[in-house]
């Protein structure tokens, strides 16, 4: 039976949700928690928890908290970690998502007997498996990007896309469904990242010579740099590693290409969106869904009318 650990964090002072959503990313993005959620109680207070399946360092938590008070202006609070009773927690979680139609994708679990929509993409992604499975607006912003780029410019499908910061590689996987000739490859800094992808590109059917998944900083993996320019590149991670991870991105970006960001608070796009433009980007459309953005952005050079990838 598999051992869950909850921590649960208090903000009494907060009142803006946006502000709870940036804490609630730290548990989801950066500390690898299967599962979060908040809620305001009665007493006007905001409560987080966050469910893990090992141990949680106190004090890593606290470290990596440490800078979003700051940000707010807020006194830290401290969290509480509780071991909770064996029950199949898991199952559980994976049976509270149903599948999930986005455009054209449709996402589902092991637990989903359902078949297939009619001309839909399916992808197998379990909930519980890995950051990105569809559920969270970042994913389902980078997937309606996609579904509006494939249905709105016309001009042959990508040659070459990168899922930078792939994860569960939803996005990858969601690539390689849309354009079936394209070449994609997934990047992520955590091995275990990785091994998961592998995992989800095995279930999904997708052969390896149509998707590559390899361990990358950023874009210092040597496959990573070898694979590009990529004609598409979609990286749903947290605004400020996109902020700086714009100087390296754009020279591996084709001069025709796409660009979609995502991980972005609603206030934070402005400043996504200048970090771009300071090294050649074009803001093209925005995806706003509930606290998140999503941007689609271009080179300068790709011009003003809306033309794809050239036939060649």
């Amino acid at each position: 039976m598999t051992i869950i650990y909850a921590v649960r964090l208090d903000l009494p002072d907060v009142t803006d949700a946006k502000v709870v959503a940036s804490f609630e990313t730290v548990f989801s993005e950066l500390l690898e928690s299967e599962a979060t959620s908040h809620v305001r109680t009665p007493q006007e207070h905001w409560h987080i928890e966050a469910l893990f399946l090992f141990p949680p360092d106190q004090d890593v938590i606290a470290q990596m908290l440490a800078p979003v008070f700051d940000q707010h202006g807020l006194a830290s609070s401290a969290v509480r970690i509780e071991q909770l009773p064996q029950r199949d927690w898991l199952a559980e979680n994976r049976a509270s998502f149903p599948a999930l139609h986005i455009g054209r994708f449709w996402i589902y679990g092991s637990h989903i007997d359902d078949a297939p929509p009619p001309a839909s993409l399916p992808l197998l992604v379990d909930a519980a498996q890995a950051f990105g499975s569809g559920t969270h607006p970042t994913t389902e912003g980078c997937l309606r990007a996609m579904d509006m780029i494939d249905r709105r410019y016309k001009g042959g499908a990508p040659r070459h896309t990168l899922d930078m910061g792939c994860g569960s590689a939803i996005l990858g996987m969601a690539a390689a469904k849309l354009w079936p000739s394209c070449q994609v490859m997934g990047a992520d800094n955590d091995p275990v990242a990785i091994k998961v992808a592998e995992a989800n590109r095995i279930r999904n059917n997708i052969a390896p010579a149509q998707m590559r998944l390899g361990v990358s900083a950023g874009f210092s993996g040597r496959s990573v740099r070898q694979n590009g320019p990529y004609d598409i590149i979609l990286a749903n991670i947290l605004a400020g590693p996109l902020r700086k991870m714009a100087p390296s991105l754009m020279p591996n970006l084709a001069d025709n290409g796409w660009l979609i960001l995502s991980g972005i608070l609603n206030h934070q796009a402005t400043m996504v969106a200048q970090a771009y433009g300071m090294v050649g980007a074009r803001l093209w459309a925005k995806i706003r869904i509930g606290e998140w953005t999503s941007l689609v952005m271009r080179p300068r050079q790709a011009g003003q009318m809306p033309a794809l990838w050239s036939s060649e």
